[in-house]
């Protein structure tokens, strides 16, 4: 039964490739108005005061493509930020770094995204010193990018660490693409 499953499986990913391929190549012109090499935005999040592990940052973001098709796309999502945070460690003054595979798929600019990933974040607080809390964020979101202009993004999250728990997680970036 278990080999039936897996063969299953291969099958259909030997024909989501051969889909994939037969696809128009990237020198199409829909890939120049919508699909950038590279994004930059500012992106703001926070819990609102929810849940056990609370915080508020403010992200500067660089996305780096690494796949793309005429109405979807994968991209890498990196930057820096700084934040405040409360949980069982205190009150942190933070430096955090998202990483995420953010897949989106759509068109004419409008995109349904969902993204798997990290946030490493480096807090301070007088009474704990130094921590480091990294939390796995999946997201759910949509984007909307004005061809060589400007990008739009907003997102939920569960946010979550095994000594922290769940938190819930909403965000808004701005940007351009370059």
């Amino acid at each position: 039964m278990l080999s039936k499953k897996i063969i299953l499986i291969l099958l259909s990913y030997f024909v989501f490739l051969h889909t994939a391929n037969s696809q128009l190549n990237s020198s199409h012109k829909f890939f120049e108005s919508f699909h950038p090499a590279r994004i930059f935005s500012v992106e703001i999040s926070t819990t609102f005061g929810i849940g056990k592990s609370q915080n508020t940052f403010l992200f500067f973001d660089t996305q780096y493509s690494l796949w793309q098709r005429p109405q979807q796309f994968l991209t890498l999502k990196t930057g820096g930020g700084v934040g405040f945070m409360r949980n069982n460690f205190g009150k942190l003054v933070s430096f955090g770094m998202p990483l995420q595979l953010v897949y989106a798929i759509g068109k004419k600019g409008h995109f349904f995204e969902s993204s798997m990933g990290c946030r490493f974040v480096l807090g301070y607080s007088l009474a704990e010193g130094f921590q480091l809390v990294p939390f796995i964020m999946p997201t759910i979101g949509y984007r909307y990018q004005i061809p060589k202009e400007v990008f739009f993004n907003f997102y939920g999250s569960v946010q979550y660490h095994p000594n922290l728990g769940f938190s819930p997680l909403i965000g808004v970036g701005v940007g351009y693409d370059y």
